[in-house]
């Protein structure tokens, strides 16, 4: 009897003192979702940090209590460092901030220019933070700027970034999402240079700022706009397009693509991509180093204009090569344009740490160089699976 009533007694007593000792409301906190890092005019506080946090009487405008504003507001603050920016804050934002949900990093293109060596030391070294967030780039403008875009599709800024990067990776492949992890492993690397993608504003006005953005039938929006390439944590050169593309098919970030290729003299098809794997190699020959790629893709034909009997297996193998070859050319344009920047952003160096340490050892420090004047040898197989519904485009009188 006396044991069941002193498990009577701890029970009652556990559950007197249960509960969450940190527990906060939401409207209590300000949950910061979006950071924007800018260089700043005045040297002795180089950072313009600009905090995007969540307005929860912004977010229940749909619930039947109502709200206020708009789902997100941005404070911008200026310091000597990341962590003196973040306890500036506290001067602007009038809740304690807390930036455990951080979603989202931007950084402006000038900064990404001078430098980010050192720019995520807080983020690996904090307590709170996560280093699992993408990276951006800000094209021809700022973190502050970009941030502050109010589109009509998302809830927030930082929504809005994310699920555009995503799409479009998933979509077209000119771009894929960084974490904040890679980055920093990155910038350490002695033998693979940094790449971000970057994000602009497609049509920049001052109503993009505001509410009234969302009453536009074609308002300010995000899009992805090119590659960024980094050496020595230094931005140094943007590609776009087929560019970028070749960056993400050679290192296999692409999830999907469309492939235009000529199959006539005016005519083009298209393969739409339904399995890309790459391989990278660094081989040594005579004491230099040779970048090999393998890369082999699988799609279907989606459109032609050209007057073939694609139900000929001979036809497809010709539009097979078409495609290889100009898969070859695209590809090597890439590897030519990193090699003249002499950023290794397919990480050919760090291929050859692990297949030749010993070499690798000797020469590192003379990478630079060595990547520059590589000579390239490239494998392309290409396979169409599939020619749709059609085997012949239809006839036009």
């Amino acid at each position: 009897m006396k044991t069941y009533l002193s498990l009577f007694l701890i029970t009652a007593i556990c559950l007197c003192i249960s509960g969450c000792s940190n527990y906060r409301e939401l409207n209590q906190i300000g949950v910061i979702i979006g950071l924007g890092i800018d260089e700043n005019k005045n040297s002795e506080q180089p950072y313009k940090v600009t905090y995007q946090v969540i307005n929860p009487s912004g977010l229940s405008q749909g619930s039947s209590s109502g709200g206020q504003g708009l789902p997100v507001i941005n404070y911008t603050v200026t310091a000597k460092t990341l962590v003196e920016a973040l306890k500036k804050a506290s001067v602007v934002i009038p809740r304690e901030h807390i930036t455990s949900h951080l979603s989202l990093i931007v950084v402006g293109e000038k900064l990404a220019r001078s430098d980010l060596s050192s720019l995520f030391d807080a983020l690996d070294r904090g307590k709170q933070a996560r280093t699992s967030i993408p990276v951006f780039i800000a094209r021809d403008g700022t973190a502050e700027k970009l941030l502050g875009v109010i589109e009509p599709f998302e809830v927030t800024p930082v929504k809005s970034i994310i699920s555009t990067s995503q799409n479009a990776q998933k979509v077209y492949g000119i771009v894929s999402n960084v974490q904040a992890y890679e980055v920093i492993s990155m910038l350490v690397s002695e033998g693979k240079d940094l790449s971000l993608p970057g994000i602009s504003i497609n049509k920049p006005s001052q109503n993009g700022e505001e509410a009234g953005n969302l009453e536009s039938t074609s308002p300010s929006a995000m899009q992805v706009k090119g590659l960024a390439i980094f050496r020595n944590g230094k931005l140094v050169r943007w590609l776009d397009d087929e560019e970028a593309r070749s960056i993400q098919l050679a290192t296999s970030k692409v999830k999907g693509t469309a492939l235009v290729f000529p199959c006539s003299i005016n005519g083009n098809s298209t393969l739409t991509t339904t399995g890309i794997k790459s391989k990278i190699k660094t081989k040594i020959r005579h004491g230099q180093p040779v970048i090999h790629t393998d890369l082999n893709v699988m799609g279907e034909i989606t459109e032609t204009s050209c007057r073939k009997d694609l139900s000929n297996p001979k036809v497809l193998k010709e539009l097979e090569k078409e495609v290889e070859n100009e898969l070859q050319k695209e590809v090597t344009k890439a590897i030519t344009i990193a090699q003249k920047e002499k950023s290794d952003i397919f990480g050919f160096g760090d291929s050859l740490s692990r297949t030749n340490p010993s070499y690798w050892g000797q020469h590192k420090k003379n990478w630079e160089n060595l990547f520059s004047s590589a000579k390239i040898s490239m494998n392309v197989n290409v396979s169409i699976v599939n020619t749709g519904m059609r085997t012949n485009p239809y006839e036009v009188n």
